[in-house]
């Protein structure tokens, strides 16, 4: 599998290499639980176990600025999740995306949904996406973009 990156140039006229997103590249937000998430036990519905994962792709194209126009962008071709423990009310989510596969015009990642208790993290849901960029007009996908995958690529949590 071949790294892609692209070059810019700064002011200074020096080239520098812009990361590219990679194998292993993880991406967090934190969530926070509402009220209306939970069914009369408290207890987080399970479809909004969904809308937490999407919450972390959708922060991950916008604090990456990632550039879609009309005609180009991202759609979701599969979504799964495996419910481990239940998470009720109040809860504060960890969402934690780590890339697992790039395709020519795919992202497989791998989804933790993590309650944070203090300084624990305590893993409730394990989930999987697929994403693909379309060509929309086409109707079919299209090779990513490497200026998308370098816009990924700055969303990326780093040690």
């Amino acid at each position: 599998m071949s790294e892609h990156s692209a070059q810019s140039q700064p002011q200074s006229g020096l080239a520098t290499e812009v990361r590219s997103l990679q194998i292993g590249d993880t991406c967090e937000i934190d969530v926070k639980m509402r009220w209306a998430d939970a069914d009369s036990l408290q207890h987080l519905n399970n479809a909004v176990y969904f809308r937490f994962m999407e919450e972390g792709r959708i922060s991950m194209f916008y604090e990456g600025h990632v550039p879609q126009t009309s005609r180009f962008g991202p759609v979701v071709v599969h979504c799964s999740c495996d419910f481990k423990k239940q998470i009720t009310y109040p809860a504060t989510i960890r969402v934690r995306h780590r890339l697992v596969r790039i395709g020519r015009s795919s992202l497989e990642h791998e989804v933790d949904l993590l309650v944070i208790n203090g300084t624990q993290l305590d893993l409730r849901a394990q989930g999987r996406s697929i994403l693909v960029w379309m060509d929309f007009e086409a109707e079919k996908s299209h090779p990513w973009p490497p200026e998308v995958l370098a816009a990924l690529a700055t969303t990326v949590n780093r040690s």
